[in-house]
């Protein structure tokens, strides 16, 4: 292969089409803008992504698109057992807590993504990111 056919490296932001992301503003009311649904903090093992099987997988992305334009306001109106979210003490996870979870975080949110089957994790600003799916019911006590 010649030196003519090498893939160039990205020049940058300088695209007139492509802006970059606005910035997460210190003034900004989060509360009035949808999550932004992250797994960058999803824990391995029994209750992550790579458990789901398929037609979850497809659940959970089809309840985040249902979300997209949903104020974070809006949702906490909203059934917890459908668009909207419950908090839970942190104390319930029968999972080992990631050491980023600190002893001052005493809550976390659950959100419903199939048949009412919990994601569950916690809210920095408009992100919502998720830390366990609970597929079979047995993350934390559901009464």
């Amino acid at each position: 292969m010649g030196k003519g056919n090498r893939i160039k490296p990205p020049q940058g932001n300088s695209s007139r089409r492509i802006k970059p992301p606005s910035s997460h503003d210190s003034d900004t009311d989060y509360s009035k803008k949808p999550p932004i649904y992250s797994l960058e903090r999803l824990q391995q093992g029994k209750y992550c992504l790579s458990s789901l099987q398929k037609d979850d997988k497809a659940a959970f992305a089809d309840s985040i698109w249902k979300r997209r334009t949903i104020t974070w306001n809006d949702l906490n109106r909203c059934n917890r057992h459908k668009l909207g979210y419950e908090k839970i003490t942190t104390n319930s996870i029968k999972a080992p807590l990631p050491p980023f979870i600190t002893e001052d975080e005493q809550n976390l949110i659950v959100f419903r993504y199939h048949n009412m089957k919990p994601m569950v994790g916690y809210r920095d600003k408009d992100i919502f990111y998720i830390l366990w799916f609970d597929h079979d019911f047995t993350l934390y006590n559901h009464s």
